[in-house]
């Protein structure tokens, strides 16, 4: 029950389907800037409406920003007009940036990049090349982000498995030493994920077997780890959870034979955001089966199905999932989830064929779904205490986040509608932290708007 003493609002508006609004309450008191977000709620549904209760007395924990990219945000090569997205990248927040397929044409990171005579001896420093990858990795580090190195090979490169995988290993060192002691007139990042390789599970970048997988992910590991005990190993990095070879049997592998896994890697492309969440919860479950408690798990690519067509990549639908999957996260079982793409050169096929998944075009417009990432990064810094809810049903694509600042002087809900029915809402927050006097804004994420102001009272 509500007590006389407790403040309390209510809203009434329709939800669309593909709609994503950020409503915002801001004490009287204060400066009218608003430009937060807060996801979070409670919903009960009847056949024609929606019942969101928010009690801003009943907290649980921070809000999980999940702002982690593949690629950028160097400008690309070969691409007329490409722009740093440092800017871009810093204002919708992003955290870490993995490596994998950094650049469109020259893969900067790739082993075949840094060691390109792989009949050189990896012990000496005449052996490598990391004039094109210092660059790249400075600007990630630049940009305040931190790097998830990808050790492989991009789309494209060489995927048939290294002649010599005690030779591969010792470059994966040297690389490592490179970047985190200095050797070879090199840097102090302190660099902490190493993955092992990308999507072994499908020929398009591994056409060896699943045993040679194995066993150059246990003398890559292994070495690395002899080396720097310190250093966060991981793979498989498969493209799906459901393949045994690469989820169940590989752990019985590595747990047989006592080979480091500091974190579990693995990749979706989801037609639903539930399914995201699901994922992540079977890999934790599997994980706590092999006694992996300490294990991380890590998805280093999402984003929707990679299969639908391009209309579906950059539009208010994507945005839409965007936010109905960052909000699903806040209650899975993830520990970083890295979204596929940043970056993307846009071009006509890649286009047609539905795989510009990128949240920038080459000249750094926002793409609709960057905008999500944009407003959950308002909520991070204005709103970061999130409001308690019963853990979110995303099946249906409706979903809710709530946060409230330190000081209790701002409220954000972030609401979004991938892809259920129009929906009646009925928005109800009691125990507001201040008197009858405040302003409520919305901001939309549309067809036609883009996270823009569209109504204050």
């Amino acid at each position: 029950m509500v007590k006389m003493r407790e403040i309390r609002k209510s809203f009434f508006k329709r939800l669309y389907k593909y709609f994503l609004i950020v409503i915002v309450l801001i004490s009287f008191i204060f400066p009218v800037t608003i430009s937060q977000p807060l996801k979070h709620v409670k919903l009960v549904k009847n056949e024609s409406s929606l019942n969101i209760v928010l009690d801003c007395n009943d907290i649980n924990g921070i809000i999980k920003p999940y702002a982690e990219i593949n690629c950028g945000p160097k400008p690309l090569q070969n691409v007329e007009n490409s722009v740093d997205l440092t800017k871009q990248y810093q204002e919708i927040g992003i955290t870490h940036i993995r490596t994998h397929d950094l650049d469109n044409t020259i893969f900067p990171c790739d082993i075949s990049t840094i060691f390109p005579d792989e009949n050189a001896d990896p012990l000496l420093e005449s052996s490598y090349d990391f004039d094109i990858s210092d660059s790249y990795i400075t600007g990630i580090v630049n940009a305040g982000c931190k790097v998830f190195y990808r050790l492989g090979e991009s789309a494209g490169g060489p995927n048939d498995p290294p002649i010599d995988f005690n030779k591969w290993a010792e470059i994966c060192k040297h690389i490592t030493m490179h970047y985190n002691d200095g050797w070879k007139d090199g840097y102090h990042y302190n660099i902490k994920y190493w993955e092992i390789w990308n999507e072994p599970d499908l020929k398009g970048f591994w056409n060896g077997t699943v045993d040679q997988y194995y066993d150059l992910y246990k003398i890559t590991a292994n070495k690395l780890k002899d080396y720097n005990s310190s250093l966060k190993i991981g793979g498989p990095c498969t493209s799906s959870v459901y393949n045994e070879n690469f989820s169940i049997k590989f752990l019985e592998f590595v747990t047989n034979y006592n080979i480091p896994l500091d974190f579990y890697a693995w990749h979706m492309y989801a037609d639903k955001p539930y399914q995201l969440y699901e994922a992540s919860q079977l890999v934790r479950n599997i994980l706590d089966y092999f006694e992996l408690f300490n294990c991380e798990n890590i998805n280093t690519e999402w984003n929707i199905n990679i299969l639908t067509p391009q209309r579906d990549k950059d539009n208010s639908k994507n945005a839409a999932f965007t936010a109905c999957s960052l909000t699903a996260f806040q209650d899975s079982s993830m520990d970083l989830a890295f979204r596929y793409r940043g970056t993307g050169d846009n071009n006509w096929l890649g286009r047609l064929i539905g795989f510009d998944l990128s949240l920038f075009s080459y000249n750094g417009v926002y793409k609709k779904p960057a905008l999500s990432y944009l407003a959950l990064n308002y909520l991070l810094k204005d709103s970061p205490i999130r409001i308690n809810t019963h853990s979110m049903d995303a099946a249906n694509g409706l979903t809710y986040l709530a946060g409230i600042s330190d000081d209790k002087t701002n409220i954000s809900i972030l609401i979004s509608n991938f892809d259920a029915a129009n929906t009646e809402y009925n928005l109800d927050i009691f125990n507001l932290p201040w008197s009858e006097n405040y302003i409520v804004a919305y901001y939309l994420i549309d067809d036609k708007n883009n996270l823009e102001k569209i109504e204050i009272l």
